[in-house]
């Protein structure tokens, strides 16, 4: 039974973690979508991985022969359960179960003292349905109710002999004694006591003609109970296994018999109450919605990254995109000895006086320079433009009006000129920057920073 039991586990098994292969996210639609953070609530995802998870219980038999605890689902001979789990939905969880254990009956009537008992190995799979896409507000505590199908293997023997071989006899006044009833031995027969070990193979005794039956069967599964959600890895199921066989000789007594052993034409069937845990240990965490939208990223490779090669990182460069060669200050920027805020290698005067004003080139300005700076030019009044530049100037129904010159929009970037007026506004970048990142246009990334370049250059 043993090699039985390893051939099943790697039947079980090996299919559900190739299964439970977990597909990359389709970021073909949008490369750029992990730089939006949306905070509204998130459908549930289901946990592709497997959950392992063991149990005990106890079974109860439903035979011809039956126990005197058969009424009570909470007295019985013990059950070892073994399973792994995968979600397919948010509702909806597939079941591989292993359940191993003895089934027992005892039956002490005054025409009838027949007894029997079986180790069954059980495996096989169930459908999960637990309720949540019908309940708004789920809880730690949820019902669940599932179906399966599934094979069992059985071996039923009989505690028919004492410990020193001696077969039980059963009088009538409810004692075992070592030879059967008659008025004639009643003084002399020895009272001897069950040792229940049940050593006699039933099938092999053959009472009732019924050959060497198969000892497999199959059974449907009926389950039904509450998990228990203790953390995002850890729970526990409380429930109820009713086990529909397809088979009436797991207790060796069938309507084929005859007398005493003469049995119904239902099946066996057995009920298996228990409480398992279950643990999630491969899934990865689960993430917040900021840690979802940035999980992508590499900070550790952004937080190195120097663009212009300056030796100061960028998270640190107060002055990027410093040309290449040049000498820097710890923090970034190239350096500028005379303090006149013209970096030293574009400075041609490297040594101005303090507080010095000069040009972009590090000049000093000369006193006729700053005379003529702060002299403003004359300026052409605006209505008077079209005068001193008439090229500048359309006619309008005989009036001349100043013509605004405009850099012509490129044919890509057309539909963004909502007014058709031939310029782009303010207000039509902002509106094309929103659909961007609401996934409403065909632009790149690098179309925005080109509109918003030509935006500037208009």
């Amino acid at each position: 039974m043993f090699a039985k039991f390893q051939l099943i586990c790697i039947i079980l098994f090996f299919p559900l973690f190739v299964l439970s292969q977990v597909q990359p996210p389709d970021t073909t639609k949008n490369p750029y979508e992990y730089l939006l953070l949306d905070t509204n609530p998130q459908i549930e995802k289901p946990i592709y991985k497997p959950v392992l998870g063991i149990g005990r219980g106890v079974f109860t038999f439903f035979g011809d022969i039956k126990d005197n605890y058969s009424s009570n689902p909470l007295v019985g001979r013990y059950a070892l359960i073994g399973s792994v789990s995968r979600n397919l939905n948010s509702f909806l969880e597939l079941n591989f179960n292993i359940t191993y254990g003895k089934l027992t009956g005892n039956s002490h009537t005054p025409s009838s003292n027949i007894n029997f008992l079986s180790e069954v190995l059980i495996g096989g799979a169930n459908l999960n349905y637990n309720f949540k896409h019908l309940i708004k507000k789920p809880s730690d505590a949820m019902p669940y109710i599932s179906l399966g199908f599934e094979s069992f293997e059985f071996n039923s023997k009989a505690d028919m002999y004492d410990a020193n071989g001696k077969l039980y006899n059963y009088w009538s006044d409810g004692t075992i004694r070592d030879v059967s009833e008659n008025n004639n031995n009643e003084l002399t027969s020895k009272i001897i006591q069950r040792d229940y070990k049940y050593e006699t193979d039933l099938r092999e005794l053959n009472l009732d003609g019924l050959g060497k039956y198969p000892q497999v069967a199959f059974a449907i599964p009926i389950d039904f109970g509450f998990k228990l959600q203790f953390s995002n890895r850890l729970s526990a199921k409380i429930g109820a296994t009713y086990h529909l066989t397809f088979n009436s000789n797991v207790d060796n007594v069938s309507n084929k018999g005859e007398g005493i052993r003469k049995g119904s034409k239902k099946n066996d069937n057995f009920l298996v109450t228990y409480v398992s845990v279950h643990f999630d240990l491969f899934s990865p965490p689960k993430l917040t919605a900021i840690e979802q939208h940035y999980n992508d990223i590499e900070f550790a490779s952004i937080d190195a990254e120097d663009e212009d090669g300056d030796g100061i990182v960028d998270l640190w460069d107060e002055c990027p995109q410093t040309p290449p060669g040049v000498e820097v200050t710890p923090k970034g920027c190239p350096l500028d000895k005379d303090n006149d805020g013209i970096p030293d290698y574009i400075d041609k005067e490297l040594e101005s006086a303090k507080d010095a004003i000069v040009n972009l080139e590090g000049v000093t300005y000369t006193e006729e320079l700053l005379i003529t700076a702060s002299n403003t030019p004359n300026a052409v009044p605006i209505n008077k433009i079209c005068e001193y530049y008439p090229s500048l100037c359309k006619e309008t129904t005989s009036v001349k009006q100043f013509k605004t010159m405009y850099l012509d929009i490129p044919e890509k970037f057309k539909p963004v000129d909502l007014n058709n007026d031939e310029y782009i506004s303010i207000e039509e970048l902002n509106i094309a920057v929103d659909k961007f990142f609401d996934f409403g246009t065909n632009f790149t990334i690098d179309d925005i920073y080109e509109l918003n370049n030509f935006f500037f250059d208009q």
